[in-house]
């Protein structure tokens, strides 16, 4: 007769889950909120949730158990002290984008680390990751180089429209 303790159980079950999220989500961040107060951290949910993007409390030794199951046994070092785990399920770079942004204005969240294609990065990988341009923002610098051109050619159009005209 095999017993099994439902705490162990109920570990499992979130580790299975921890696991699952980081498999479909485009990118994930690591942040320590140890100083944030409750209104701050409300504050990156709310943020979070415009942009589609999950926020979760998870204990590090549980993460630590799914990183290691997804071979991401890099971040072990960063599972210290109080962490929040920031998933962004549409934009790979949506997660380090909003701990970027948020850390700016309360420097009591602090970047740690992330994953991005499946990849563990350190702090400076993550930042140089949220700096990069979203995917509608390089729609629209796609755009504007290809309108670009012909505004050039607009322009010449009407000054020899104009010339003629005289």
């Amino acid at each position: 007769m095999t017993t099994t303790r439902p705490a162990h159980t109920k570990k499992s079950e979130i580790v299975a889950e921890i696991v699952s999220k980081i498999k479909n989500a485009q990118g994930v961040a690591i942040a320590e909120y140890k100083h944030l107060t409750v209104e701050q951290m409300s504050q990156l949910r709310r943020e979070a949730l415009k942009q589609n993007i999950e926020v979760k409390i998870y204990k590090d030794s549980l993460f630590r158990r799914a990183a290691k199951e997804l071979e991401l046994s890099e971040l072990d070092i960063y599972l210290t002290q109080q962490n929040v785990f920031i998933f962004s399920n549409d934009e790979a770079i949506g997660a380090a984008k909003l701990v970027s942004n948020f850390s700016k204005k309360n420097e009591n969240l602090v970047l740690k680390a992330g994953i991005y294609e499946g990849k563990a990065l350190d702090t400076k990988g993550v930042i140089e990751i949220g700096a990069l341009p979203s995917k509608d923002d390089l729609y629209s610098m796609f755009a504007s180089s290809l309108i670009y051109p012909l505004r050039q050619f607009m322009g010449v159009v009407n000054a020899i429209a104009d010339t003629k005209s005289e």
